[in-house]
């Protein structure tokens, strides 16, 4: 296995989401090696929970969509940064010939190098969704669909390292989180925060969890990435100030590290290397895409 393709990071029987076989872990690889190396353009779709679509140009990845994370329009529009009108007419314009994301930039409504960085972001957390789930089997269709794409390309070479190094970031936090499937509710403590003069990322989250929302309803909800949503609660969590509501708690985090070097041979992608304690290289901003779309009061996307 190579630790560069993530498996699931919660593979204990006793938690929520079960863990890819080999097969289909070393299946999702193959296919976006080939892709690369025969410069395939279409649509790879990984069957499982939850489950996703990687769009393919020339070998390259242009999106990736899995209903575990927020795609590039959600990002776009519930954290205000387009309009519904706008959006509409940009789409309907470029949606055809696939120039949702030129007609964007024509318009001003968003800069190329922004757009680009969000579609990074909305890409990564669709990779990370997809391998931290379950993955039943990966199908390869031609063709294309009416979706937004990067400006620039996205490699597998940079997109397989990443969302392995940031499930072994998940995998270094106290105890552990299921995005999908732990239900969150506030405790005294987080409501006597709430309370205070807090503000920030912990205010918008704490306003939000009510029992029924899990980390991905709540990135939704706050168009941030899931991965910085996830950071974010399993630290509140492992504070005391949110709990889960569930008949199981949260428990240290061991296998999560074990299961990410549970992968497929795919030593042909080229990989950075970690530092010399074995864990996840931390980087200034490398937990979500607030410094491009910044945290805000949402009241159109509950």
């Amino acid at each position: 296995m190579h630790p560069d393709f993530p498996g699931a990071p919660w593979a204990s029987p006793a938690r929520s989401l079960p863990s890819p076989s080999d097969h289909a872990a070393e299946e999702l690889a193959r296919n976006l090696v080939r892709a690369r190396h025969e410069r395939l353009s279409g649509t790879l779709v990984v069957v499982g929970d939850p489950g996703g679509t990687f769009h393919l140009a020339n070998g390259a990845i242009v999106a990736v969509e899995s209903p575990g994370a927020p795609t590039v329009e959600t990002l776009l529009l519930c954290s205000g940064r387009l309009g519904t009108a706008e959006w509409a007419a940009a789409y309907q314009a470029g949606a055809a010939d696939g120039r949702i994301g030129t007609e964007l930039i024509d318009r001003t409504l968003v800069g190329a190098a922004e757009l680009q960085l969000i579609c990074h972001m909305a890409a990564l957390d669709g990779a990370l969704s997809v391998c931290m789930g379950r993955i039943d089997e990966c199908l390869l269709e031609p063709g294309g669909g009416h979706h937004l794409t990067a400006p620039q390309a996205i490699e597998p070479d940079w997109l397989l390292p990443e969302v392995s190094r940031r499930i072994k970031a998940l995998a270094s936090l106290r105890v552990s989180l299921c995005p999908f499937k732990d239900r969150l509710t506030p405790t005294s403590a987080g409501a006597a925060l709430l309370s205070g003069s807090t503000s920030g990322t912990r205010r918008e989250i704490l306003l939000r969890v009510n029992g029924r929302r899990s980390a991905r309803d709540l990135s939704f909800l706050l168009a941030r990435g899931l991965y910085a949503v996830t950071v974010e609660l399993t630290r509140m969590l492992s504070e005391g100030l949110v709990a889960v509501v569930s008949s199981r708690t949260a428990v240290p985090v061991g296998e999560p590290a074990e299961a990410a070097d549970r992968m497929p041979n795919a030593s042909r992608l080229p990989h950075r290397p970690a530092d010399a304690s074995g864990l996840p290289q931390r980087r200034r901003g490398m937990s979500g895409i607030h410094d491009v779309l910044p945290l805000r009061p949402v009241t159109d996307c509950r």
